[in-house]
């Protein structure tokens, strides 16, 4: 096995399943974090690389009380700048990603310090999307079980809760307040 030099980064492919992904320009970046990213469950071949490499366990994802965040080997991708993502047409890709989507991804990781702390980063470069989930492609067919279809048409006007008056009708000028 050969020695990686992750104080200069280590580049390297690595697949598997999105989870929160906020990886384009219309996800933007984490509202938290303000960088781009996404947390990768990944393949058996990827995991198997980074087992390889000796370093599965320090990218996998943790709390903050050490436990396992995911069942399985996640790590968690991110970037300042906004990666470029791309289809299988090799199209840039600028929509949102689902989490269950699954991603090819160019990574860099990186060693670093922080505050008396060290650890990994992995730096995402490039994500190609193998396989599309939609943000909202959810089966609500639970949801709405046994739910009687006539509640489930549009209500009627005279039966709605919308207020017909202007809020400004809802106020007298006659209510000795000063203003």
């Amino acid at each position: 096995m050969s020695k990686f030099d992750f104080a200069k980064g280590v580049p390297m492919i690595v697949s598997g399943t999105a989870n929160w992904a906020n990886l384009t320009e219309r996800s933007g970046p984490n509202k938290l974090s303000e960088k781009y990213m996404v947390e990768l469950t990944l393949d058996d071949a990827s995991l198997n690389e980074l087992k390889t490499m000796g370093i599965a366990d320090h990218v996998n994802i943790k709390r903050q009380d050490g436990t396992l965040k995911y069942e399985k080997p996640t790590i968690r991708l991110k970037s300042k700048n906004l990666p470029r993502v791309y289809d299988l047409k090799k199209d840039l890709f600028n929509d949102l990603i689902g989490n269950g989507s699954k991603l090819r991804c160019q990574i860099l990781i990186k060693t670093w310090e922080l505050a008396g702390k060290k650890g990994l980063a992995c730096y995402v470069n490039k994500v190609l999307v193998l396989e599309l989930l939609d943000i909202d492609q959810v089966d609500d067919s639970a949801f709405w079980a046994d739910v009687p279809e006539e509640l489930t048409q549009s209500v009627s006007k005279e039966q709605s809760s919308v207020p017909t008056s202007e809020a400004s009708e809802a106020f007298s000028n006659d209510d000795d307040l000063p203003f």
